[in-house]
Protein backbone atom coordinates (compact mmCIF):
# COMPACT_ATOMS: atom_id res chain seq x y z
CA UNK A 1 0.00 0.00 0.00
CA UNK A 2 1.28 3.45 -0.86
CA UNK A 3 1.61 5.47 2.36
CA UNK A 4 3.18 8.58 0.85
CA UNK A 5 0.21 10.66 1.99
CA UNK A 6 1.06 9.87 5.62
CA UNK A 7 4.67 10.91 5.04
CA UNK A 8 3.46 14.20 3.60
CA UNK A 9 1.29 14.81 6.71
CA UNK A 10 3.77 13.67 9.34
CA UNK A 11 7.07 14.99 8.03
CA UNK A 12 6.16 18.70 8.01
CA UNK A 13 4.90 18.56 11.61
CA UNK A 14 8.01 16.88 12.97
CA UNK A 15 10.36 18.94 10.81
CA UNK A 16 8.57 22.17 11.71
CA UNK A 17 8.79 21.32 15.42
CA UNK A 18 12.51 20.62 15.21
CA UNK A 19 13.16 23.80 13.22
CA UNK A 20 11.13 25.94 15.63
CA UNK A 21 13.00 24.52 18.63
CA UNK A 22 16.46 24.85 17.07
CA UNK A 23 15.82 28.40 15.83
CA UNK A 24 14.38 29.72 19.10
CA UNK A 25 17.02 28.06 21.27
CA UNK A 26 19.87 29.39 19.11
CA UNK A 27 18.34 32.89 18.99
CA UNK A 28 17.83 33.03 22.75
CA UNK A 29 21.28 31.71 23.59
CA UNK A 30 23.06 34.04 21.21
CA UNK A 31 21.12 36.99 22.64
CA UNK A 32 21.88 35.84 26.18
CA UNK A 33 25.59 35.41 25.46
CA UNK A 34 25.97 38.80 23.79
CA UNK A 35 24.12 40.50 26.65
CA UNK A 36 21.86 43.55 26.91
CA UNK A 37 24.30 45.83 25.07
CA UNK A 38 23.57 43.80 21.91
CA UNK A 39 20.24 45.63 21.55
CA UNK A 40 21.52 49.07 20.62
CA UNK A 41 18.30 51.07 20.96
CA UNK A 42 17.28 49.52 24.27
CA UNK A 43 20.78 49.90 25.72
CA UNK A 44 21.03 53.52 24.51
CA UNK A 45 17.66 54.25 26.12
CA UNK A 46 18.93 52.72 29.37
CA UNK A 47 22.19 54.69 29.30
CA UNK A 48 20.91 58.03 28.00
CA UNK A 49 17.43 58.22 29.52
CA UNK A 50 16.78 55.78 32.36
CA UNK A 51 20.15 55.98 34.11
CA UNK A 52 20.32 59.83 34.25
CA UNK A 53 16.73 59.89 35.52
CA UNK A 54 17.49 57.51 38.38
CA UNK A 55 20.84 59.19 39.12
CA UNK A 56 19.01 62.49 39.64
CA UNK A 57 16.57 60.85 42.04
CA UNK A 58 19.37 58.96 43.79
CA UNK A 59 21.32 62.20 44.41
CA UNK A 60 18.40 63.57 46.42
CA UNK A 61 17.82 60.27 48.19
CA UNK A 62 21.53 60.10 49.11
CA UNK A 63 21.26 63.36 51.06
CA UNK A 64 18.05 62.24 52.73
CA UNK A 65 19.51 58.90 53.80
CA UNK A 66 22.69 60.64 54.99
CA UNK A 67 20.68 62.78 57.39
CA UNK A 68 18.65 59.75 58.45
CA UNK A 69 21.81 57.78 59.17
CA UNK A 70 23.38 60.72 61.00
CA UNK A 71 20.30 61.30 63.17
CA UNK A 72 20.02 57.58 63.96
CA UNK A 73 23.65 57.50 65.08
CA UNK A 74 23.42 60.67 67.16
CA UNK A 75 20.15 59.61 68.71
CA UNK A 76 21.48 56.18 69.71
CA UNK A 77 21.86 56.52 73.49
CA UNK A 78 23.58 53.15 73.80
CA UNK A 79 26.61 54.30 71.79
CA UNK A 80 28.56 57.52 72.09
CA UNK A 81 29.15 59.67 69.01
CA UNK A 82 32.89 59.38 68.38
CA UNK A 83 35.24 60.53 65.65
CA UNK A 84 35.32 57.02 64.19
CA UNK A 85 31.52 56.93 64.02
CA UNK A 86 31.41 60.28 62.26
CA UNK A 87 34.07 59.25 59.77
CA UNK A 88 32.14 56.05 59.08
CA UNK A 89 29.07 58.04 58.13
CA UNK A 90 31.00 60.43 55.89
CA UNK A 91 32.86 57.57 54.20
CA UNK A 92 29.52 55.96 53.38
CA UNK A 93 28.37 59.30 51.99
CA UNK A 94 31.45 59.55 49.75
CA UNK A 95 31.11 55.94 48.59
CA UNK A 96 27.43 56.43 47.86
CA UNK A 97 28.12 59.61 45.88
CA UNK A 98 30.74 57.82 43.76
CA UNK A 99 28.65 54.68 43.45
CA UNK A 100 25.55 56.31 41.96
CA UNK A 101 27.70 57.53 39.06
CA UNK A 102 29.48 54.21 38.58
CA UNK A 103 26.55 51.80 38.97
CA UNK A 104 26.01 51.43 35.23
CA UNK A 105 29.75 50.95 34.65
CA UNK A 106 29.81 48.18 37.26
CA UNK A 107 26.79 46.50 35.68
CA UNK A 108 28.32 46.67 32.20
CA UNK A 109 31.55 45.18 33.58
CA UNK A 110 29.59 42.21 34.96
CA UNK A 111 27.78 41.82 31.64
CA UNK A 112 31.13 41.59 29.87
CA UNK A 113 32.48 38.96 32.28
CA UNK A 114 29.40 36.74 31.97
CA UNK A 115 29.34 37.13 28.17
CA UNK A 116 32.99 36.08 27.91
CA UNK A 117 32.51 33.07 30.18
CA UNK A 118 29.31 32.03 28.40
CA UNK A 119 30.90 32.27 24.94
CA UNK A 120 33.79 30.07 26.07
CA UNK A 121 31.51 27.42 27.60
CA UNK A 122 28.86 27.40 24.87
CA UNK A 123 28.93 24.46 22.46
CA UNK A 124 26.89 25.02 19.27
CA UNK A 125 26.26 21.26 19.05
CA UNK A 126 24.21 21.46 22.26
CA UNK A 127 21.89 24.10 20.84
CA UNK A 128 20.33 22.01 18.09
CA UNK A 129 18.32 18.83 17.90
CA UNK A 130 19.03 16.26 15.18
CA UNK A 131 16.13 15.13 13.06
CA UNK A 132 15.29 11.44 13.26
CA UNK A 133 15.35 9.48 10.04
CA UNK A 134 12.31 7.21 10.20
CA UNK A 135 11.50 4.55 7.66
CA UNK A 136 8.19 4.54 5.82
CA UNK A 137 6.74 1.89 8.15
CA UNK A 138 7.79 3.78 11.25
CA UNK A 139 6.23 6.95 9.85
CA UNK A 140 2.94 5.11 9.40
CA UNK A 141 2.94 3.58 12.90
CA UNK A 142 4.01 6.75 14.73
CA UNK A 143 2.40 9.36 12.53
CA UNK A 144 0.16 10.57 15.36
CA UNK A 145 3.28 11.75 17.24
CA UNK A 146 3.77 14.51 14.68
CA UNK A 147 1.11 16.88 16.03
CA UNK A 148 2.06 16.11 19.65
CA UNK A 149 5.71 16.81 18.93
CA UNK A 150 4.85 20.11 17.24
CA UNK A 151 2.73 21.25 20.21
CA UNK A 152 5.47 20.34 22.70
CA UNK A 153 8.06 22.13 20.57
CA UNK A 154 5.98 25.31 20.37
CA UNK A 155 5.20 25.37 24.12
CA UNK A 156 8.79 24.60 25.14
CA UNK A 157 10.23 27.13 22.68
CA UNK A 158 7.79 29.79 23.93
CA UNK A 159 8.81 29.08 27.54
CA UNK A 160 12.51 29.43 26.68
CA UNK A 161 11.91 32.60 24.65
CA UNK A 162 9.85 34.32 27.35
CA UNK A 163 12.27 33.35 30.13
CA UNK A 164 15.42 34.42 28.31
CA UNK A 165 14.09 37.75 27.08
CA UNK A 166 12.45 38.53 30.42
CA UNK A 167 15.92 38.04 31.93
CA UNK A 168 17.37 40.64 29.54
CA UNK A 169 14.64 43.15 30.44
CA UNK A 170 15.35 42.55 34.13
CA UNK A 171 19.04 43.25 33.47
CA UNK A 172 18.18 46.60 31.86
CA UNK A 173 16.00 47.63 34.79
CA UNK A 174 18.43 46.35 37.42
CA UNK A 175 21.35 48.22 35.86
CA UNK A 176 19.33 51.43 35.47
CA UNK A 177 17.96 51.44 39.04
CA UNK A 178 21.35 50.75 40.62
CA UNK A 179 21.83 54.39 41.74
CA UNK A 180 18.66 54.17 43.84
CA UNK A 181 19.99 51.15 45.72
CA UNK A 182 23.44 52.70 46.20
CA UNK A 183 21.93 55.89 47.62
CA UNK A 184 20.67 53.82 50.58
CA UNK A 185 24.22 53.10 51.84
CA UNK A 186 24.44 56.05 54.29
CA UNK A 187 21.04 55.19 55.79
CA UNK A 188 22.49 52.73 58.27
CA UNK A 189 21.33 49.22 59.22
CA UNK A 190 18.11 48.14 57.55
CA UNK A 191 18.07 50.85 54.90
CA UNK A 192 21.51 49.99 53.53
CA UNK A 193 20.38 46.39 53.00
CA UNK A 194 18.76 47.64 49.79
CA UNK A 195 22.23 47.98 48.28
CA UNK A 196 23.14 44.38 49.16
CA UNK A 197 19.87 43.13 47.67
CA UNK A 198 20.57 45.02 44.44
CA UNK A 199 24.08 43.55 44.13
CA UNK A 200 22.76 40.02 44.73
CA UNK A 201 20.02 40.45 42.14
CA UNK A 202 22.44 41.87 39.57
CA UNK A 203 24.93 39.04 40.08
CA UNK A 204 22.28 36.30 39.96
CA UNK A 205 20.63 37.67 36.82
CA UNK A 206 23.95 38.29 35.08
CA UNK A 207 25.50 34.91 35.83
CA UNK A 208 22.32 32.94 35.14
CA UNK A 209 23.29 32.66 31.46
CA UNK A 210 26.40 30.69 32.50
CA UNK A 211 24.29 28.30 34.58
CA UNK A 212 21.81 27.94 31.71
CA UNK A 213 24.52 27.06 29.19
CA UNK A 214 26.11 24.54 31.55
CA UNK A 215 22.74 22.97 32.38
CA UNK A 216 21.66 22.65 28.75
CA UNK A 217 25.03 21.15 27.82
CA UNK A 218 24.74 18.60 30.65
CA UNK A 219 21.18 17.68 29.70
CA UNK A 220 22.12 17.25 26.04
CA UNK A 221 25.21 15.18 26.80
CA UNK A 222 23.36 13.12 29.40
CA UNK A 223 20.76 12.05 26.82
CA UNK A 224 23.16 11.87 23.90
CA UNK A 225 23.29 8.40 22.41
CA UNK A 226 20.64 7.11 24.81
CA UNK A 227 17.15 5.96 23.96
CA UNK A 228 14.21 5.54 26.29
CA UNK A 229 13.36 2.09 24.97
CA UNK A 230 16.09 -0.45 24.19
CA UNK A 231 16.21 -4.15 23.50
CA UNK A 232 12.88 -4.21 21.67
CA UNK A 233 11.66 -4.01 18.11
CA UNK A 234 13.38 -1.36 15.95
CA UNK A 235 10.07 0.44 15.56
CA UNK A 236 9.67 0.84 19.31
CA UNK A 237 13.28 2.02 19.68
CA UNK A 238 12.55 4.70 17.10
CA UNK A 239 9.47 5.69 19.12
CA UNK A 240 11.63 5.93 22.23
CA UNK A 241 14.01 8.30 20.49
CA UNK A 242 11.09 10.25 19.12
CA UNK A 243 9.51 10.70 22.55
CA UNK A 244 12.93 11.39 24.04
CA UNK A 245 13.27 14.52 21.93
CA UNK A 246 10.01 15.80 23.40
CA UNK A 247 11.23 15.15 26.95
CA UNK A 248 14.52 16.84 26.08
CA UNK A 249 12.72 20.03 25.06
CA UNK A 250 10.55 20.02 28.18
CA UNK A 251 13.54 19.35 30.46
CA UNK A 252 15.61 22.14 28.89
CA UNK A 253 12.69 24.58 29.15
CA UNK A 254 12.10 23.67 32.81
CA UNK A 255 15.78 24.07 33.70
CA UNK A 256 16.08 27.45 31.97
CA UNK A 257 12.99 28.68 33.80
CA UNK A 258 14.42 27.61 37.17
CA UNK A 259 18.09 28.54 36.61
CA UNK A 260 17.79 31.89 38.40
CA UNK A 261 16.18 30.25 41.44
CA UNK A 262 18.93 27.58 41.52
CA UNK A 263 21.68 30.23 41.58
CA UNK A 264 20.00 32.15 44.42
CA UNK A 265 19.50 29.04 46.56
CA UNK A 266 22.93 27.56 45.88
CA UNK A 267 24.96 30.69 46.52
CA UNK A 268 22.66 32.38 49.01
CA UNK A 269 21.98 35.36 46.75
Amino acid sequence: MNMDWLTVIMDPMYTLGVNIWNSVLTLCFMSGIMGPANYTKAWSYTVDTLNPFFVAIAATMLNIFFYIGFCRTVGNLKENMTLETGLNIFIKMILGNAGINLALTFAKWLFGISATAASVLADPADLSMDMMDLSAGERVFYSFFGIIFLVVAIVSAATVFITMYTRIIHLYLTAATGPLAISCIPGGPGIQNCFGAWVKELISKTTSIIAIILGVSLITKMLSGKTLITGVAPGLEAAGGYVQNMFLMMLVAAFIKGADSWIKKTFGL
